[in-house]
């Protein structure tokens, strides 16, 4: 009897050895951005880069969404850098936030008139 059930259990072994379970890793594209300015500030071209996607992809975000700081903080990024642009550049670049999201228009407001301060002691 014991000799009927071998198939089976190597055939059960074998399926538990070659089965893979690793999961993918799900990156968080936001948090990629992000890496990716921080890495890239002084590159020009690079930055232009991050600043279209952020605005093509990223132009919006709930308050309560888990990438909210994240995304703020893409924004002080991209407003301080002076390589990516100049001071009128990044008014209206919170102007179209602010439009694309007026419940969070104060924060975004915050945000970049702490990276404009910041950005003039550079």
């Amino acid at each position: 009897m014991f000799i009927l059930a071998l198939p089976i259990i190597f055939a059960g072994l074998l399926s538990v050895a070659l089965e893979n379970d690793e999961k993918p890793i799900v990156k968080n594209p936001l948090m990629e951005l992000y890496k990716e300015i921080l890495a890239h500030k002084d590159d020009k071209e690079k930055i232009q880069e991050n600043y279209q996607t952020f605005t093509k992809n990223f132009n919006t975000c709930p308050p309560n969404s888990p990438n909210f700081d994240t995304w703020l903080n893409i924004i002080y990024n991209l407003s301080i850098n002076s390589v990516l642009m100049e001071a009128d550049e990044v008014a209206k670049f919170r102007d179209m936030l602010e439009d694309a999201n007026p419940s969070i228009a104060k924060a975004i407001q915050n945000k970049i008139g702490s990276a404009l301060q910041h950005r003039e002691k550079l």
